[in-house]
């Protein structure tokens, strides 16, 4: 019997057993489809027209959702790039490679317990279909691995691309579009380095693009265009974003629109170029984005916003909530997929992309993917999918979003219309039915109890399999009062102990209350990191902590005594000080820092007191949590625990490294 017999047999059936609706079509035409893959940065799911833009068109990107189908339940595997772009690429969750965050300078990435890149053995869509005779390319971003100072990260033609052009976080052939990262770039060597403006790349990427197909019209293609012109930041070519400045009194808006315009036009010249060459009807497009719009807390804090849009689901980047990692998604295959269809329950995944891409083309797709074929999705059957799980926050990654209610827990599962999300301690947890309440607004932790424990233990299996750090035995406990305290330009959440008033802008504290931050999200303080607190206070009392970390053997804090503002940290048991001359006024600014060399200062409205004290640097983490307004647990300072502040803190904010 011919392998297509056999096929056909096999077909048949499927369909008399009820298991099958995969099309004919695919099966009965050997010739094998070209793949192309647009994978954009940053897109929010409301930023293409066709998911609800409320203020431009993006007449391309809508063009292929009216040739093809939308899903609204598709989901990236992280709120953050490198992340995603591992599970695309390779149909298994970012965590069994050490790629948890976005990849960074090699002591980042080893400070948050990361690898440099993605290993070259990981399993990749684009060698399979290499080995079946695909011609493969990649250009665009590229994000997992090589640039900044890792100049040892394999090249894209490892993980299978016959040809690539990529950006300045990646090896190979790159272009580089500003002066400081093409002297990097350089200096790294492994490539040709093309310069160019900014608002160039994707112009440059699609050229690269096109040329391509273009030679491999007559074989099979798989191609990935990556483009990032809506990562911020956003630089439109000069004069267009005055086009814009009439739908918006947000300057960001301005930026982003222009930039979001050019990208959907280089879109449309991929497109045509398909049409024009005659390949439409023998060529799958899959559209989607690695995580939602940015977020930075910098832009609330002056008074703006940050452009992109998620629509009605919370959340942007760096959030576990629906509008950091459910993605606008679109499939077009002339013949296969049935033009502007639209699926609003099937799940699925960027995981699923790599068996989904196999199956279509024949490949075998293997038994150790965490992805699962959803062909049948694309050709318009909906059906349910086993559960997907996320883990997003410390301590790979300190980036939050830029607002308290995006403030994720750092684990997240949806199974079937539920969403479940808790921290690795069991704090926080949040259960949310999607299809009644998309925007997750209500947390249904005590009305489903038994949900919760299901869930619960699903998910901690699950972080289990991967590696993380997940209490498995701790109850789940539903969140509790807390307030977003500035640290590093972005926002954490602090438990709020006794009813401490006010926000970021103002803290008020009677002497018994106070704010500390989960274990689980302590910042990383030794080995000689920067560190700096700052803000104004307002005190009715001689004595108080401010702020305090750690203990008296390895610590820090900033506390009144007797009316003196003081600073203190310990080191292996030594403690150093540096104390105002005289008691202070009852308003000041402050500042305290101690930075990498091991110096310690403290300021007074802007005033030194005393010299800097050069004291070292901490060689293990202090024990305990970050506290505010007290210190709850082994003091810091000469003081008795809590040693409870009472007055004003206003304006508060930390700094530590962010690649910690």
């Amino acid at each position: 019997m011919s392998v297509l017999k056999t096929v056909r047999t096999r077909l048949v059936v499927l369909l008399l057993m009820g298991l099958g609706s995969i099309p004919w079509s695919i099966y009965a035409n050997d010739e094998k489809p070209n793949i192309v893959v647009i994978f954009i940065d940053d897109m929010g799911f409301a930023d293409p027209s066709c998911f609800g833009n409320p203020m431009i068109k993006t007449p391309n990107i809508d063009r292929l959702a009216r040739a093809g189908i939308k899903l609204t339940n598709f989901y990236v595997t992280s709120p953050i790039c490198s992340p995603s772009r591992v599970s695309i690429t390779t149909g298994q969750y970012h965590g069994r490679w050490g790629i948890h965050s976005y990849l960074n300078s090699r002591s980042a990435n080893k400070a948050r317990g990361m690898k440099n890149y993605l290993d070259a053995s990981a399993p990749t869509t684009a060698k399979k279909l290499k080995a079946e005779g695909y011609a493969t390319g990649h250009f665009g971003k590229w994000h997992m691995g090589g640039g900044r100072d890792v100049d040892d990260a394999p090249l894209p033609q490892a993980y299978g691309f016959d040809e690539s052009l990529v950006h300045f976080e990646g090896l190979g052939d790159r272009i580089i579009s500003n002066t400081k990262g093409l002297s990097k770039a350089q200096a790294l060597g492994h490539g040709r380095i093309i310069p160019c403006d900014r608002f160039d790349r994707s112009k440059i990427q699609v050229d690269y693009t096109i040329d391509f197909i273009r030679r491999n019209k007559d074989k099979p293609f798989y191609v990935r265009f990556f483009p990032n012109d809506v990562h911020g930041a956003h630089i439109p070519a000069f004069g267009e974003e005055d086009n814009y400045k009439h739908l918006s009194d947000n300057p960001y808006d301005w930026a982003f629109l222009a930039v979001l315009k050019n990208m959907d036009d280089h879109i449309g010249r991929i497109i045509d170029e398909i049409e024009n060459l005659g390949l439409s009807k023998k060529t799958l497009i899959i559209f989607t984005s690695d995580n939602g719009p940015s977020d930075g807390a910098r832009k609330y804090l002056q008074g703006q916003k940050p452009a992109g849009f998620a629509g009605i689901y919370r959340g942007r980047k760096w959030s576990n909530y629906e509008g950091g990692i459910r993605m606008p998604f679109i499939a077009v295959w002339p013949g296969h997929i049935t033009p502007g269809s639209e699926d609003n329950s099937s799940i699925m995944s960027t995981l699923d992309l790599s068996p989904t891409i196999c199956k279509i083309v024949g490949v075998k797709v293997e038994n150790n993917l965490d992805g699962i074929d959803r062909s049948r999705v694309l050709f318009g059957t909906p059906s349910d999918r086993k559960p997907l799980f996320w883990q997003y926050g410390h301590p790979h990654s300190v980036l939050k979003g830029g607002l308290p209610k995006h403030l994720s827990p750092t684990f997240a599962m949806r199974q079937g219309p539920y969403k479940y999300m808790v921290n690795p301690d069991g704090s926080e947890a949040q259960l949310y039915d999607l299809v009644k309440d998309p925007s997750e607004t209500t947390n249904l932790f005590d009305e489903e109890p038994s949900l919760v424990a299901t869930l619960s233990k699903a998910l901690g299996q699950w972080a289990h399999d991967i590696g993380y750090e997940f209490d498995r035995n701790v109850n789940p406990k539903k969140p509790g009062p807390m307030i977003a305290v500035v640290a590093g330009n972005q926002m954490l959440n602090f438990n709020n102990r006794g009813d401490v008033k006010g926000n970021h802008q103002k803290l008020t504290f009677d002497g018994s209350n106070f704010l500390d931050l989960s274990a689980f999200r302590l910042p990383k303080i030794a080995g000689g990191r920067n560190l700096q607190i700052k803000g104004r206070i307002h005190s009715q009392s001689k004595n108080g902590v401010i702020y305090a970390h750690g203990d008296h053997q390895n610590g820090y804090a900033v506390y009144l005594s007797n009316g003196h503002l003081t600073f203190d940290t310990c080191i292996d048991g030594n403690r150093h000080t540096i104390t105002s001359d005289t008691p202070i006024p009852q308003g000041v600014n402050f500042e305290a820092s101690w930075n990498n060399k091991g110096a310690m200062l403290l300021k007074i409205n802007k005033k030194l007191v005393g010299k800097p004290k050069q004291v070292g640097v901490l060689t293990i983490e202090p024990v305990g949590s970050i506290q505010i307004g007290g210190d709850a647990g082994i003091p810091v300072g000469p003081y008795n625990s809590p040693n409870g502040f009472f007055g004003t803190i206003e304006n508060l904010t930390s700094k530590h490294p962010i690649g910690s």
